[in-house]
């Protein structure tokens, strides 16, 4: 069967890699290089380079069983990271970083804050309601806003804590946040056992950057990569589905896998119909720029409160907060620089310490999310197109390569050879 794959992301690679067992496969890429978030960046310094992670950093083995899964069949190595997390607040002054006692009290004022006390309270609180809650059912109309409010937690719980967490996580404004669905936040949160203190999975990267999975990846499939080719169009035919290239190119295929985001999706298929379309609607997106750079303001003030994710609630309410990886500790990094990534906080980051610029987007979640996702089925092979993408579970690595799976069991192949 002759298949195109548009899209180079997780997903996409990985549904190439599966449908290529069995099929002639040609694969699309808008872009200039393969990978999607999965983008190391080469730094020069002195005498060796250094792999920075810019998109992709993390995982584990107890929640990404399909990507670990698929890293062994690769021969893919990895190290063990550090996963802390820090919040400073413009606004007030507070900053913290829950990795140990020192670490939250790095501001000591924090000892003999009622505030602080009654915020760290609540997080217990949370973390132990929050399970029974979704064990007892949770509909997923109740936004994470609504469900703050009927369960009486405080501003300082959700301003210094909730939002902050949930905005790193899937990189997005702390108000856009607030509008996602609770349980889909704690399904997450619950399954990735953060509602715990002890017991959570050892979290990894890949050594040597994550871009180093790419290559065996597509290597059976190589010469059939085409890169720098944007699909404008796609079009259901009597005899297959038809794509139409930037230039006004037309090839045919017998099946289209459409691997790049839901909102990319819906504009390219040209007789979409109505369900694919209302299905597709419920995964909006939104850009980030992403920043390497080794200025080290944009983390908290005091060395102690530094962590992995580090997160900044501007003064300004009209302003986004937003989030700083040290890529040192995420990655291991040993240099007497430290590298950053930051989200959307180019104009405070000094001009002389910027390495690279990226921009990438990310899914947002909206109530009826769930029932879009329980669609996913509906959505293969569906009159010669299918959809796969990472949007089809929390965003992340593993649910791109679930997605994937999903539609290689459509076509009768799967990881096993």
């Amino acid at each position: 069967m002759k298949i195109a794959i548009v899209g180079t992301g997780i997903a996409g690679m990985t549904a190439a890699r599966i449908l290529s067992r069995r099929n002639d496969i040609t694969v699309f890429e808008s872009g200039s290089y393969i990978g999607g978030h999965t983008n190391t960046i080469r730094v020069n310094e002195g005498a060796r380079e250094l792999a920075v992670d810019t998109g992709f950093i993390v995982f584990n083995e107890t929640t990404y069983p399909n990507l670990c899964r698929l890293f062994d069949e690769l021969g893919v190595q990895s190290r063990d990271s550090d996963m802390s997390f820090s919040v400073h607040c413009d606004k007030t002054g507070i900053e913290y970083n829950g990795t140990d006692f020192n670490a939250l009290f790095a501001q000591r004022r924090n000892l003999v804050s009622p505030r602080f006390w009654g915020m760290l309270a609540e997080i217990v609180r949370f973390n132990r309601e929050a399970p029974e809650q979704l064990a007892a059912g949770m509909d997923d109309s109740i936004s994470v806003e609504d469900y703050v409010r009927s369960n009486g937690h405080g501003e300082r719980f959700v301003d210094h804590y909730l939002a902050p967490l949930g905005a790193s996580l899937w990189s997005c404004d702390a108000r856009r946040f607030r509008r996602f669905p609770m349980r889909f936040v704690i399904e997450f949160l619950h399954n990735h056992q953060m509602l715990q203190v002890n017991g959570r999975p050892q979290w990894k990267t890949v050594a040597g950057g994550s871009n180093q999975y790419v290559a065996p990846l597509v290597a059976p499939f190589r010469d059939r990569i085409r890169v720098n080719t944007p699909v404008t169009a796609v079009r259901r035919r009597a005899t297959g589905v038809e794509l139409t290239l930037v230039g006004g190119q037309r090839e045919r295929f017998d099946e289209v896998v459409l691997a790049c985001h839901a909102d990319q999706s819906r504009k390219l298929v040209i007789d979409m119909d109505r369900d694919e379309r209302e299905i597709l609607g419920h995964f909006p997106y939104q850009v980030n720029e992403a920043v390497l750079h080794t200025d080290t303001r944009l983390l908290p003030e005091r060395r102690s409160a530094w962590a992995s994710w580090n997160y900044r609630i501007p003064i300004l309410d009209a302003e986004h907060g937003t989030v700083t990886y040290n890529m040192n500790m995420l990655q291991g990094i040993e240099s007497p620089r430290t590298y950053c990534v930051s989200l959307n906080q180019t104009r405070y980051i000094d001009p002389s310490r910027v390495i690279r610029r990226i921009d990438y987007e990310h899914p947002l979640f909206t109530p009826g999310r769930d029932q879009a996702q329980a669609s996913h089925g509906a959505l293969i092979r569906r009159r010669g197109i299918s959809y796969c993408g990472a949007y089809w579970g929390f965003g992340f690595h593993e649910d791109g390569v679930r997605s994937a799976l999903a539609v290689g069991e459509a076509f009768d192949v799967s990881l096993a050879a």
